[in-house]
């Protein structure tokens, strides 16, 4: 008798656990998902095979800046469209160095109206308190994403003007946005990221294949 009670209590056992391996494997997706939010998700920063996607390479900074230079020169095109890669390129060599040092494997994408940064930031190099209750929950490196838009401020001067950031996957609430960026990217009390960019650029419009650099402000103002 005793030795049937332990069977059946073996198998009762054995069933529930493949019941619970079951429901693990058909609701993996939202408690992967709640993992992500609870733990910081993934440290994967986006692939460059993205079309969306760019990063900055030696050859898109050189055919970058030769768009650049045919905008600016006389009886030049209206526009010019950059790839992600070129406004990565971009991006990247606009940044003022003493933030941009804080930065790795940078990758830019693109949205429609919306640019977003993502890159590995040094943790270390921020000031003290910079990341408050956060601060015992990140790493040396951590996978850093910051969303916003792209305008031309004057000649020369594009405004990176940060609306969400997250860091290992946590987000940051709206109230922070503005101080986080001040801190971890150089950015005015609100929220914007000077941009180097060539003179010759007045107008910017960002889409998922490519950004366009206008020579006059569109709808027709002069710069």
């Amino acid at each position: 008798m005793n030795g049937c009670l332990k069977g059946l209590f073996r198998l009762g056992c054995a069933v529930a656990i493949l019941a619970v391996i079951a429901l693990i494997y058909w609701f993996r997706e939202p408690i992967m998902q709640t993992g992500a939010r609870w733990f910081g998700g993934s440290k994967a920063l986006p692939p460059v095979a993205d079309t969306a996607v760019g990063a900055p390479t030696p050859s898109a900074t050189a055919t970058g800046q030769g768009k650049l230079r045919s905008l600016g020169a006389a009886g030049g095109p209206d526009s010019v469209i950059l790839t992600p890669n070129e406004m990565a390129s971009l991006i990247g060599a606009g940044i003022d160095w003493n933030v941009r040092k804080m930065y790795d494997s940078m990758r830019v994408e693109l949205q429609e109206g919306k640019l977003v940064v993502h890159a590995r930031l040094d943790t270390r190099s921020l000031p003290p308190g910079t990341l408050g209750p956060f601060s015992g929950m990140v790493g040396p490196r951590e996978p850093l994403r910051m969303g916003g838009t792209v305008s031309i401020e004057r000649p020369g001067t594009a405004r990176f003007k940060i609306q969400d950031i997250s860091l290992r996957g946590i987000d940051f609430p709206g109230p922070l946005v503005n101080s986080i960026a001040k801190q971890m990217a150089g950015a005015s009390s609100n929220g914007a990221i000077p941009i180097k960019v060539d003179p010759a650029v007045s107008d910017v419009a960002v889409h998922p294949t490519g950004v366009v650099l206008y020579r006059n402000r569109r709808g027709g103002v002069a710069r």
